[in-house]
């Protein structure tokens, strides 16, 4: 009876979300729901709780700064149009709009993502998603779709977690997460193509997609086994950049006398300085010896994100007064965004102090092998609550990895399980859908400039900023922006869908964690 009230805070999300209720609404509704639970049957001590969301305060504020960070630093690449430069030339490096998808989603997004964590390769990839001319729930759900290297992100601190608590070898976990990665980067590449041009198309691009997943899999694997865990990710996601480039090079230009596209030096400058920052504030850290705290803030991505952002119109060449605009318009998408996070986070905090995720997983253990195709499902709830594979594996890990010695089964499998179910399912946790559908409905599509930026934000101040950026842009780029050939925009008519988003990227992840069932019971 405690198992099935345990599970009452996910399930309250779930409907509320699938009947199209507001995502801060949504998780409102289940905090009650779980401090309910806490008042009556999971009753924990006073002191107990407010140590664990004291213990969680910093990494609030981090997300809170990252999400700040990434939404402005994406404001200002589309205000000075260096958004749209990098898009053009992506696009036209490429040669092809699905070849163009697949560098985004499966070079930029990992790369971005393994090196710096928190839903940071959404903000970078979404914006250039748009670019390419995909409709913003398209892009959307494609951005979200790229969050498959998550066990490496941020240089792998939740693998690392997994693997302490779980009681398995951190590089052994590293290659047998990597070996579970190749169902995840094929169907979810599979299922990001379909979203983006249908399914003809799709199949017919069939080769392109096995390339790039080919090359990213077999980079995270090799890296993991012959070099070390926190890089895989990093690596892998250069790698599928290099590989999609040089075989776009052997093919023509489709025009030969189309005009040479802009130089992007200037516009690559931000990201430049982010990932050097970054860099510097991890070895900093490292040589500390600091591992949490408010340090980890400040020389961490958040505290990187906002000297990145108040930079960046230097680095940009643009005047510094497209910073104060760009900083309100910021704050207005930002708000609601971090109010969702932050109730999510605490939602997850308050299921791992009462105890009600270590029921769950007990019950689940229960039903002796057969368990083994719920295992995918539980990492998952733990990442789509948490948001954090960290934290979802802190909520799990050793649940698993315990579950693993009461059946017999081998341990470093199933906490393996449980790292890329919980990683995946955190790239689809209802704050960064949330976050994904905010940055699609704001970046403008191919051609967007600082002037139809301009434009948007008037209309913003004259409808309030709820509907009124939407409908700017849409109002300037239906009249001065066309779909690249190939890809399947249309102009942009209202906000995109957060409840379809999620649900479209929900589905993507439910093949992957039965197909991960599956495996898991063939390994016994």
């Amino acid at each position: 009876m405690n198992a099935l009230l345990a599970t009452l805070p996910i399930l309250v999300t779930l409907g509320l979300l699938a009947a199209k209720v507001r995502a801060l609404y949504a998780a409102l509704t289940a905090l009650a729901t779980a401090a309910a639970l806490t008042a009556t049957v999971f009753r924990t001590p006073a002191p107990a709780l407010a140590d664990a969301q004291l213990h969680m305060l910093p990494t609030l504020v981090e997300l809170a700064g990252i999400l700040f960070g990434g939404i402005l630093l994406s404001e200002l690449m589309s205000r000075t149009g260096a958004q749209a430069r990098l898009g053009e030339r992506l696009g036209g490096a490429c040669h092809s709009p699905v070849r163009s998808v697949l560098l985004i989603v499966f070079g930029v997004t990992p790369f971005a993502e393994s090196l710096t964590g928190f839903g940071i390769g959404v903000v970078v990839a979404i914006p250039l998603l748009r670019q390419l001319g995909l409709a913003p729930a398209k892009a959307a759900v494609a951005g979200l779709l790229g969050l498959v290297t998550v066990p490496w992100g941020s240089l792998a601190p939740g693998s690392l977690v997994s693997a302490n608590l779980g009681g398995v070898d951190f590089q052994d976990l590293g290659v047998v997460s990597a070996l579970l990665s190749a169902p995840v980067f094929l169907i979810c590449g599979a299922a990001a193509l379909t979203v983006s041009f249908g399914v003809r198309r799709a199949v017919a691009s069939a080769g392109e997609l096995l390339l790039a997943t080919g090359t990213l899999w077999v980079t995270v694997w090799a890296v993991n086994t012959f070099i070390g865990v926190p890089l895989a990710g990093v690596l892998g996601g250069l790698a599928t950049l290099a590989v999609l480039l040089l075989s776009s090079r052997r093919r023509p230009r489709p025009d030969a006398d189309a005009p040479r596209p802009q130089p992007v030096g200037r516009a690559l400058a931000p990201y430049v300085f982010l990932v050097a920052g970054l860099l510097l504030g991890r070895a900093a850290l490292t040589a500390a010896g600091v591992e949490e705290g408010w340090w980890t803030v400040i020389a961490g991505p958040a505290g990187w994100l906002l000297l990145t952002t108040a930079v960046a119109p230097r680095l940009l060449g643009a005047p510094r007064t497209v910073l104060p605009a760009a900083v309100r318009t910021a704050t207005s998408r930002w708000w609601q965004v971090t109010l969702t996070t932050a109730i999510f986070l605490i939602l997850g905090t308050l299921l791992t102090v009462t105890g009600m995720s270590r029921e769950m997983a007990e019950a689940c253990a229960s039903l002796g092998p057969a368990y083994l195709m719920l295992a995918p499902w539980i990492g998952a709830a733990g990442g789509f609550l948490a948001g954090s594979n960290t934290g979802a594996n802190a909520m799990f890990a050793a649940s698993q990895g315990a579950t693993a010695h009461v059946l017999g089964y081998p341990a470093l499998q199933l906490v393996g399980v449980q790292n890329v179910s919980a990683a995946l399912a955190s790239g689809g946790s209802v704050a960064r859908v949330v976050l994904a559908a905010e940055l699609a409905t704001n970046a403008p599509g191919p051609q967007g400039t600082a002037a139809t930026e301009t434009a948007a934000a008037s209309a913003t101040q004259r409808r309030g900023p709820a509907a009124g950026t939407t409908t700017a842009v849409r109002e300037v780029t239906e009249r001065t922006t066309a779909p690249p050939s190939g890809a399947t925009a249309v102009p942009d008519a209202a906000p995109v869908d957060t409840g379809r988003v999620l649900r479209t990227v929900l589905g993507a992840h439910a093949v992957v964690f039965l197909v991960l069932g599956l495996i898991a019971l063939s390994w016994r």
